[in-house]
C-alpha cells in the first residue's frame, strides 16, 4: 500500500486522482489537463461566496433558514450537474453548487454548537467530524463500486433536495433568539428540549434565563450607538474582534494549507487509490478521539498549539528521515496532528467570537483559510526545486500558528459569549489569570528565599 516507485510524478498522480470520477470522459478531456484541472479551480473560487453568504443569512435570519438554504441548493445544483450535456454545462453547476451550498457545515455546526452546554461542545465536534469520516469513506465505496459519475451525483445530493422539511422540527438557535430579543421563542425551544429528553428543569432556572435576556435587552436599549450600528459596523470599531479574526485566519490558512496539503502529497503512494484514500480519511478518527479526551481536561489552548507545534516539529524533520517506515510514519503523525489541531480549532474559534458575529467571523475564518486550500494543490510542483520543500513549508507554518494560538484566551468551561462585552471579558479573565500566576510565582520565589 506504501511502497513508492522512485522519480514518479507526484504531479501527475494529483490530477489522476481528481479525475476518478468527477471529470466526464465522454467530454473528451483526455488531452486537456487544463480543462481539468480548472474545475477544482472553479469548485474552490465557489466557497468564497458560499461561506459569507451562509454566514450573513445565517445571523440575519437564524441558523436554521441558513442550514435549510444551503443543503437543499447544494441538492439541486448538485443534481443539476449530474445531468450536464457538456464540459461548459459541468463546469457552471461545479461553481453554483459550492457557492451556494458549501456554508452548510458551517450553519449546522454553530447550531449544534449553541444547542448545548460548555461541556458539550466538545462531544458535538466529534460527531461532526466523525460524520464527516464515515462522509469520505462512504462516498470512497460508492465511487469505486458505481463506476458511473451520473450514478454518484444522484445518489449523492439527492437527498439534500429534501433537507427543506427540516423546517418543520429541527429547532432554531435559543442563543440567537435571545440575541435578537425573541425571548419567549427561545424559552420554548428550551422548554421542548426538556421534554424531548424527559428531564425536569427547576422553574427558578427559567426565571434566572429570563432576567438574564431582559438585562441583555435593557443594556441593548440604553446603548443607543451599539444598536444603530451594523454588525458589520461594530466588528470595524472592536480591535478585540479584529486580532481575533486575524489569528483565527491565519489558523485557518495554516490548518487547511497543511491538512490538504498532506492530503495531496500522499497521492504518491503507489498501490489502489480507493484505498489510500480511505487510509488518509481514517487516520482522522484516533485524532478526533484524543480531540474529546484532551480539549476538556487540558484546556483549548493548550492542545491546540501542542498540536500545532508538533505538526511542525514532525515535518520540518521529515525530509531528514530515510524513506521507509519511518518516514511513512512520521507522516501520518502529521496528518494525526494538523487533524487534532484543524478540527479543535472550530470549537475553539466558535468559543472566542460573541453571538451576534459568530456565524459571520467563523464563515470569514473559513473563507480567508480557503486560500490555504486553494494553494495546497500547487505545492506538488515545489518538489522540483526540492523535494521536501512541501512539508518545511507545511511545518513552518504549522509552528508559526502554535505561538499564535498562545495569543488567544482560554475558553474551557465557560458560556458561549453572547455579546460584545461578554467576549472582551475573556481576554480580561486571562489578564487576571495572569496576573495571579505572577503573583504567586513571586510569592513563591520570595518563601524559597526566605527558608534559605
Amino acid at each position: 500500500l506504501f511502497s513508492n516507485p522512485p522519480n514518479k510524478p507526484i504531479y501527475h498522480n494529483f490530477i489522476k486522482i481528481n479525475i476518478i470520477f468527477f471529470y466526464p470522459s465522454q467530454f473528451d478531456l483526455a488531452c486537456q489537463d487544463w480543462k481539468r484541472s480548472l474545475v477544482g479551480t472553479v469548485h474552490n473560487a465557489g466557497f468564497f461566496i458560499a461561506i459569507p453568504l451562509t454566514g450573513l443569512i445565517s445571523d440575519k435570519y437564524g441558523r436554521r433558514p441558513a442550514l435549510i438554504f444551503a443543503s437543499v441548493a447544494n441538492g439541486v445544483f448538485g443534481v443539476i450537474r449530474a445531468l450536464s450535456v457538456n464540459y461548459n454545462m459541468f463546469v457552471v453547476f461545479e461553481f453554483l453548487e459550492p457557492a451556494f451550498g458549501a456554508g452548510v457545515y458551517t450553519a449546522c455546526f454553530v447550531l449544534a454548537l449553541e444547542l448545548v452546554g460548555p461541556k458539550g461542545r466538545v462531544f458535538v465536534s466529534l460527531l461532526f467530524n466523525t460524520m464527516f469520516i464515515l462522509g469520505g469513506v462512504t462516498v470512497t465505496l460508492l465511487s469505486w463500486w458505481l463506476l458511473n459519475w451520473r450514478y454518484l451525483l444522484f445518489i449523492i445530493y439527492t437527498p439534500a433536495v429534501f433537507v427543506f422539511i427540516y423546517i418543520w422540527g429541527l429547532p432554531e438557535s435559543f442563543r440567537w433568539l435571545f440575541s435578537k430579543g425573541r425571548y419567549e421563542e427561545g424559552l420554548n425551544v428550551l422548554s421542548r428540549s426538556e421534554k424531548m429528553n424527559n428531564v425536569t428543569v427547576p422553574k427558578d432556572h427559567y426565571e434566572q434565563v429570563e432576567k438574564q435576556a431582559t438585562k441583555q435587552r435593557d443594556e441593548r436599549k440604553c446603548d443607543n450607538a451599539e444598536r444603530n450600528q451594523s454588525t458589520f459596523n461594530q466588528m470595524l470599531t472592536s480591535p478585540m474582534i479584529w486580532k481575533r479574526l486575524f489569528i483565527c485566519s491565519f489558523l485557518w490558512i495554516s490548518s487547511t494549507l497543511v491538512y490538504y496539503g498532506l492530503s495531496i502529497n500522499a497521492i504518491e503512494l503507489s498501490g489502489n487509490r480507493y484505498v489510500n484514500y480511505i487510509v488518509i480519511l481514517v487516520i482522522e478518527a484516533p485524532a478526533n478521539v484524543c480531540k474529546l479526551i484532551f480539549l476538556d481536561r487540558f484546556g483549548r489552548k493548550r492542545v491546540i498549539a501542542t498540536a500545532y507545534f508538533l505538526t511542525g516539529l514532525i515535518l520540518i524533520n521529515y525530509g531528514f528521515v530515510p524513506v521507509g517506515n519511518w518516514s511513512i510514519l512520521l507522516y501520518l503523525g502529521g496528518k494525526f496532528f494538523i487533524t487534532l489541531a484543524y478540527n479543535s480549532l472550530y470549537v475553539f474559534a466558535a468559543e472566542v467570537f460573541p453571538t451576534n458575529y459568530r456565524t459571520s467571523l467563523l464563515a470569514m475564518c473559513s473563507t480567508i483559510g480557503r486560500i490555504g486550500s486553494t494553494v495546497a494543490p500547487q505545492t506538488p510542483l515545489l518538489t522540483r526545486y526540492y523535494e521536501y520543500l512541501p512539508t518545511m513549508i507545511f511545518g513552518g507554518m504549522a509552528a508559526l500558528s502554535g505561538f499564535l494560538v498562545l495569543t488567544l484566551p482560554e475558553t474551557n468551561n465557560l458560556k458561549l459569549p453572547d455579546s460584545l462585552k461578554e467576549a472582551q471579558d475573556q481576554d480580561r479573565r486571562k489578564e487576571i489569570e495572569d496576573t495571579v500566576e505572577r503573583t504567586v510565582e513571586r510569592t513563591t520565589t520570595t518563601d524559597n528565599k526566605t527558608r534559605l
